[in-house]
């Protein structure tokens, strides 16, 4: 029998937070799904730590290589087997609800791709550093263009990390999956991709956790990654016409959003 969905877990050196990213998925009140936990070719505890928690619903998968963080994102929802999937990064969590509000969003809502909420963010230790962000301009249903002009006027990511979205396995086969040009923005280039298969559903309700940390990917927001952010936006502009009021505007609150995003990082420990 093959679940309605699966969660795939892309696992680096995760030891660490490894543990409460699985069981934040294991204690979701929809029980009816997959977890996929993906080592990338790296052997430390991830597999002791998730193989004692002893539940059939996970399945191990292991890289004989260290593969690049896209082509392994890609590997791990080539291995779900369910026609919804969520890829959560191993060092985050999502909310007892989240499964259960996010697939009845997309059986009901066959014109939707994705589905995305707001989430949290929190430190090392899981304490709240900041509640219910993401998603500004972007709450119900959303089309492509409309999502386009959020992204302009954003700035950034306005729809969300991994941990927040779930989307049709038919739609990611037909984008080709998380692009290995887009390294450091993977996740925004997927989404804005999928909506050409359907709209956004943008949740009101935080049930997700992005973790602060000094070892996190997104800790490390570098000058090559706010150019390749800036690029994606202007061809978005562009390819959507998205007005030049809202692309001023967006530059503005790009600037503003690196020293808020510092300032929380700060906040956070990191």
């Amino acid at each position: 029998m093959v679940a309605p969905v699966c969660v795939v877990v892309p696992a680096y050196r995760a030891g660490r937070f490894i543990r409460s990213t699985v069981e934040s998925v294991l204690a979701q009140t929809f029980t009816d799904f997959e977890l996929v936990v993906l080592e990338n070719g790296v052997t430390d505890d991830t597999a002791a730590i998730v193989g004692g928690l002893g539940d059939p619903r996970i399945r191990l998968e292991r890289n004989e290589n260290v593969l690049p963080m896209a082509n392994n994102w890609n590997r791990a929802v080539e291995l779900s087997r369910s026609p919804l999937v969520k890829v959560l990064c191993a060092d985050d969590l999502i909310y007892p609800r989240c499964l259960e509000t996010q697939v009845a969003e997309l059986r009901v809502r066959r014109y939707a791709a994705l589905v995305a909420c707001r989430r949290d963010l929190v430190d090392a230790d899981g304490a709240t550093v900041r509640a219910g962000g993401g998603l500004r301009g972007l709450l119900g249903r959303r089309t492509r263009d409309e999502v386009a002009r959020a992204v302009v006027r954003h700035g950034g990511n306005p729809i969300g990390e991994p941990g927040s979205v779930l989307f049709r396995r038919e739609a990611f086969d037909a984008t080709g999956g998380f692009a290995t040009e887009q390294p450091l923005l993977m996740d925004l280039d997927l989404w804005v991709r999928l909506l050409d298969h359907g709209d956004l559903i943008g949740q009101g309700e935080s049930l997700a956790a992005f973790r602060l940390h000094d070892a996190s990917t997104t800790s490390q927001v570098t000058v090559e990654q706010q150019a390749a952010q800036a690029a994606l936006i202007r061809d978005l502009a562009v390819s959507h016409r998205v007005p030049i009021t809202d692309r001023v505007i967006g530059a503005a609150v790009s600037r503003l959003g690196r020293l808020w995003w510092n300032h929380l990082q700060s906040k956070a420990g990191t």
